[in-house]
């Protein structure tokens, strides 16, 4: 049983009333574990954070509290590294959680990061930065934009209703793709290192993170209607069914490069991080990440 985890939290992630990482703390403590917990002011000070709390050797796991963004900065600093990566799930969407099957509960946590399995889980880059999830251009960087934090913190995924109808009546974007040298056009992109999406939604079931390789999925709406109608088949994990009829392109995935006349929104799990062009590569980095028992990711185990 792991008993030394030094756990980095972002106050700001999630629903402001959430109690998970208070009741995960509490929880590994009446099981004998000594977490350590800090809560740094910035992304580079949860970066240094936990580059130093690896390399004290004195922690067994270094362990993300928050949501899928927090998670990406605290694995960006064990990259290739010995030190496994733990998470408490308390973001919005908690895609991470998902893709591991990963329950939300502060028992369900505890037990994973005391006695969870270990298993290599690949990182890919997005103009340089690493990123677990998923990398993209267009509308849901710019739901993303429109996003108001504090209103997120207060009704969660309610939140995103506004931005959402907003970005529908927006023009649609054009964006030119290189998928492994193969030109693409499209208007809105996603790269994908997870078969989830979005909290619980499927996007993919052709990539996980267990796995090395990306998957392109290409957007072509050519109307708002068309792309309310993706939403909706995205929701309901029938996203395939646009393929078939040539209104998205799915694509196996080494590289990609993103480009646009203008200046188009990207995100990187979940974060906005400026604007195109974006450069994709699936690398061949990992991460070592803490799953529960019995996990559908629990291949290739480390």
């Amino acid at each position: 049983m792991r008993r030394r985890l030094f756990v980095i939290s972002n106050p700001g992630a999630g629903l402001s009333r959430s109690s998970l990482i208070d009741d995960t703390l509490r929880a590994l403590q009446r099981a004998g574990a000594v977490p350590s917990h800090t809560r740094p002011a910035s992304i580079a000070a949860t970066r240094l954070a936990a580059q130093q709390a690896a390399a004290s050797g004195s922690y067994e796991a270094i362990v993300a509290a928050g949501g899928d963004g927090t998670i990406r900065h605290v694995a960006a600093a064990l990259i290739d590294g010995s030190v496994p990566l733990g998470i408490i799930p308390v973001g919005t969407g908690n895609v991470l959680a998902h893709e591991i099957g990963l329950k939300p509960t502060a028992d369900a946590v505890a037990r994973t990061l005391l006695q969870g399995t270990t298993i290599e889980v690949a990182c890919a880059s997005a103009n340089g930065e690493p990123f677990l999830l998923m990398a993209g251009a267009g509308f849901d960087a710019r739901v993303l934009t429109d996003l108001d934090q504090r209103t997120k913190s207060l009704v969660g995924k309610l939140a995103y209703a506004a931005p959402l109808l907003g970005g529908l009546f927006r023009p649609l974007d054009t964006l030119s793709v290189a998928v492994d040298g193969r030109a693409c056009q499209a208007n809105w992109v996603v790269i994908a290192n997870s078969c989830h999406y979005g909290g619980g939604f499927v996007l993919t079931e052709r990539t996980g993170i267990h796995q090395r390789g990306l998957v392109a999925i290409l957007f072509k709406a050519r109307t708002r209607t068309a792309l309310a109608g993706m939403l909706t088949s995205l929701a309901r994990g029938r996203l395939e069914e646009h393929a078939a009829r040539g209104h998205v392109e799915i694509l196996p995935c080494s590289q990609a490069t993103i480009t646009s006349d203008t200046p188009v929104p990207v995100q990187i799990d979940g974060d906005v991080v400026g604007s195109t062009p974006l450069t994709i590569d699936a690398g061949s980095s990992h991460v070592r990440l803490i799953v529960p028992p019995g996990s559908p990711s629990g291949g290739g185990h480390a």
